[in-house]
């Protein structure tokens, strides 16, 4: 992403702040996106519409940062989450459980909204609502990330802290802040559900931690979340997850499992959903083809299952701007159910054991 970026000067700090040598950047970014699309569902007909965030999530973001001296530098990130097609904003969650979701119409800053305190020796700390430790592998090693080629595991029997969590305290090692960082690196997260005195006063509170190694050519890391909720007995996500860049092309591998300690009956009984992804973005000269394929299995009932088949096409025109097209398609066996747009696209929903496909075909401008 290419940031439009507003620097403050040395001279201006010293002046607004009574002589401090302190320098601070003010960074507005974002990602207009927009695609036609068509799903459709065995059982369940067919859906056209446009979608916001056919090949990454359309966005609107306010990031600053102010360089205190000694290696010590002090900002925040406001990300708001944008439906393009309607020109309103998404909805956020402000205590980790169902009964929190809040916003949607006006600017919601639900992708993240924190402060942070970074020093090159000891790393980073940040405060607010931001992305999951365990969140960022099924960024990472999904070629996809948004629209209907991302895969639908993630999504499938989760609490609503699956991607980010709100009142959180996170932590980053030196050098990494992201999801893909060199050498040793480590997170770790401890968010607040906030709620009152009862049975259920620990409900929404987040643990989660992800180590990694990254190399010039390969990555491996491991995560691993948990959220508490007493009706579910906790709510855990694990996976492990790496890549390969060859000559340009990057391969990219995923295994996990997500788990409730008390077995769900809107899940026709499982407690235990596993699942595999492998996956590639291949480039032909400026352009890529990012491919997947996944592979999910729950202990329910029914021994049911799932595969996803996703394929793409992007065109860039400019460093900015894309023109791109994906499909896909969902074969279900079993009591699952998986459309093949999950989250805010949500695409039908097909009976029991019944197949799902559709395509997106869009526009994506950073700045």
């Amino acid at each position: 992403m290419r940031s439009s970026t507003l620097a403050i000067g040395a001279l201006t700090c010293a002046i607004l702040s009574g002589g401090a040598s302190a320098q601070s950047s003010l960074q507005i970014y974002g990602i207009v996106d927009t695609a036609l699309s068509s799903y459709r569902a065995e059982g369940a007909g067919s859906r056209q519409l446009l979608t916001p965030g056919g090949n990454q999530a359309s966005r609107l973001g306010f990031r600053e940062r102010e360089d205190l001296g000694g290696g010590l530098r002090a900002g925040f990130d406001l990300e708001a989450g944008l439906n393009t097609d309607t020109g309103t904003g998404q909805t956020t969650n402000t205590n980790n459980q169902p009964s929190g979701n809040a916003g949607g119409g006006g600017l919601t800053f639900n992708r993240r909204s924190y402060l942070y305190l970074q020093s090159q020796q000891w790393g980073e700390i940040r405060l607010g609502r931001d992305y999951t430790p365990a969140f960022w592998n099924l960024f990472a090693y999904d070629p996809f990330r948004a629209g209907v080629g991302m895969s639908a595991h993630v999504l499938h029997g989760t609490t609503v802290t699956a991607f980010r969590a709100s009142n959180s305290v996170g932590y980053f090692s030196p050098g990494c802040s992201g999801p893909s960082c060199k050498g040793l690196f480590y997170q770790a997260m401890l968010a607040f559900g906030e709620n009152g005195a009862g049975p259920e006063r620990q409900d929404g509170r987040v643990y989660g931690m992800r180590i990694g190694y990254g190399y010039t050519q390969w990555e491996a890391v491991i995560s691993a979340a948990t959220t508490r909720n007493r009706a579910a007995d906790d709510y855990a996500q694990y996976s492990i997850g790496g890549s390969y860049l060859w000559e340009g092309h990057r391969f990219m591998a995923l295994l996990g499992e997500n788990r409730t300690g008390k077995r769900q009956a809107t899940l026709d009984g499982a407690n235990q959903v596993r699942f595999w992804q492998l996956g590639a973005i291949w480039k032909v000269g400026t352009d890529t083809i990012p491919m997947s394929i996944m592979r999910l299995t729950r202990n329910d009932n029914s021994a049911s299952s799932s595969q996803k088949y996703a394929i793409g096409y992007v065109h860039n025109l400019s460093k900015r701007t894309a023109i791109y097209g994906t499909y896909a398609y969902v074969d279900n066996r079993g009591s699952i159910n998986l459309p093949v747009a999950t989250g805010g696209l949500n695409g039908p929903i097909p009976t029991a054991g019944g197949n799902a496909s559709g395509f997106d075909l869009g526009i994506r401008h950073s700045f």
